[in-house]
C-alpha cells in the first residue's frame, strides 16, 4: 500500500475549491469570465480511464464550451453527477492555464 488516503475528504476538497475560486474571483471579478483560449481536448472513455494495466485503445474529443453550456443548463434543471464530470474538465483547463493562483 502506498500510504495515500483511500477516501476523499469532502471538507478538504471543498476548501481547495473555495480557495481556488476565491483567487479566480479576485483576478477576474465576482462575475468574471475565464477566457477559453482552447476549446477541444482529448478524453479517455470512462471504462478505460482507471484501467492502468492496459493502454487506452480509443480517445474521444470533448469541448470546453459545450461543458460550460451543460453546466449552465444544470443550474436550471438541477445538478447531476454528469455535471461534476463537465466541471472537472473545466477545472482541469483552468489548472493548466492558471498554474499559480494568488491565494492572498
Amino acid at each position: 500500500m502506498s500510504g495515500y488516503p483511500t477516501a476523499i475528504s469532502i471538507s478538504e476538497l471543498e476548501q481547495v475549491l473555495f480557495l481556488a475560486l476565491e483567487a479566480l474571483k479576485r483576478q477576474y471579478g465576482l462575475q468574471g469570465q475565464i477566457p477559453l483560449t482552447q476549446d477541444f481536448y482529448w478524453s479517455i472513455p470512462e471504462d478505460q480511464l482507471y484501467n492502468v494495466d492496459e493502454e487506452p485503445s480509443e480517445l474521444t474529443i470533448g469541448q470546453l464550451s459545450e461543458d460550460s453550456q451543460i453546466l449552465k443548463e444544470g443550474l436550471a434543471r438541477g445538478i447531476l453527477g454528469f455535471d461534476l464530470l463537465k466541471a472537472s474538465h473545466l477545472l482541469r483547463y483552468i489548472s493548466h492555464t492558471h498554474p499559480t493562483l494568488d491565494l492572498f
